[in-house]
């Protein structure tokens, strides 16, 4: 086991749920205070931050494997 993997893997669980919880945050803040959150440019952020956490998701799935020793995607 690749322990160095390992510690990237969680790193990057843990870098997925700091940034959703604080895009979550930041969206509430925005609708407590209405500082136009319906303009265009808010959904092309909302989907982007989707694509960001998304990306933290697989690095952290491909990271495993390789801590594990599964080179299943390669």
């Amino acid at each position: 086991m690749n322990y160095k993997y390992l510690l990237y893997s969680f790193l990057f669980a843990l870098a997925a749920f700091a940034y959703y919880l604080f895009n979550k945050w930041r969206v509430n803040v925005r609708k407590e205070k209405a500082e136009g959150f319906y303009k265009p440019d808010t959904y092309v952020g909302i989907v982007s931050n989707w694509i960001i956490t998304i990306r933290f998701a697989i690095a952290l799935i491909i990271y495993f494997f390789d801590a594990i020793g599964q080179k299943k995607y390669t």
